[in-house]
């Protein structure tokens, strides 16, 4: 299948270049690449302004906060969301995890942006890359194997149900420390001890290792002023973050922030039928297919109107 269509991927990890590779295969457009290693069969670009206007912008997971850049981690810097805006044209969509903060600089260019991590299967096919990043952290930035040590999962959404196993699985003895009554029931039937928030602190002062998963303030100078010295806190929330960074670096506790996990685990390998790169692939080959067949289904109608088959009123 040939189309005349311009795609653009932009930035992010090895799940964009996956993408990349089979939107063209899926799509017949010409694909292009920037802040990516070169690859064959694609158009490869140094920067945005070498690319030609694009009907399609691909953004990755996590694409940015409020801020001027995309992550562009095999690339020599980040991305100017600017020049990237520039380049589209005026119709054009743009396909980006978590985006919302960026939308408006392709916008006000009269551009259509979605996100694709509203997709739920995307989500949680997400999770899995996370928890097995914040484990990687674990290991590197522990003295003592994980086996045996004690673990705290603050929050037991998507990422604390991937995660809490996992650590199990490690021989972590796993607690689950959340705010709702009925989460706290679900991973107690799942075989995991659960305290409330108000527990917090005291059981935060026994972990070895404490995972946030909330982006809500939970680690607060009062939590972290009870932990031992030697305590290792992973943050996994995404902006602000559930830990009072400042506090801690007073204190001189640990703190990973691990924002956007999966491009910053991006030496880990992802092989081709990795389930986080083939669902980000799905989801934004949905989104553009969906832009695609929208035109030619108006093309078809123009058509038809045009040689009298069908009257304009009825679309």
């Amino acid at each position: 299948m040939k189309s005349d269509k311009v795609i653009l991927v932009a930035g992010g990890d090895l799940r964009q270049q996956y993408a990349a590779q089979r939107l063209r295969q899926k799509t017949g457009a010409a694909v292009w690449t920037v802040g990516l290693p070169a690859q064959p069969n694609l158009h490869f670009a140094e920067t945005p302004a070498d690319v030609p206007a694009y009907d399609v912008l691909v953004l990755p997971v996590l694409a940015g906060s409020s801020g001027e850049t995309v992550p562009a981690p095999f690339g020599t810097s980040p991305l100017s969301l600017p020049e990237l805006a520039a380049q589209g044209k005026p119709a054009a969509l743009v396909a980006g995890g978590g985006c919302s903060g960026v939308a408006h600089w392709f916008e006000t260019a009269g551009m259509t942006v979605t996100d694709y991590l509203r997709r739920e299967e995307l989500c949680l096919a997400n999770a899995v890359p996370t928890a097995e990043g914040a484990i990687r952290i674990a290991m590197e930035e522990t003295a003592c194997t994980l086996h045996g040590a004690s673990a705290l999962v603050v929050g037991y959404g998507r990422i604390g149900m991937a995660l809490a196993p996992r650590l199990r699985a490690l021989g972590m003895q796993t607690e689950i420390c959340a705010r709702r009554c009925e989460t706290r029931a679900l991973a107690q039937m799942q075989g995991f001890s659960a305290v409330p928030v108000s527990a917090l602190a005291q059981r935060a002062a026994a972990a070895d290792v404490i995972f946030n998963t909330v982006p809500v303030l939970l680690l607060s100078e009062t939590v972290l002023k009870a932990l031992p010295p030697e305590t290792l806190v992973i943050d996994l929330a995404s902006r602000p973050g559930g830990t009072d960074f400042d506090a801690a670096k007073r204190l001189g506790i640990r703190v990973v922030w691990a924002l956007a996990l999966p491009p910053e685990v991006r030496r880990c390998h992802i092989p081709e039928k990795a389930v986080s790169a083939e669902f980000h692939r799905k989801n934004v080959e949905k989104s553009v297919e969906s832009v695609l067949n929208s035109e030619k289904r108006l093309r078809n109608c123009e058509k038809a109107t045009k040689t009298g088959i069908i009257s304009s009123k009825e679309f």
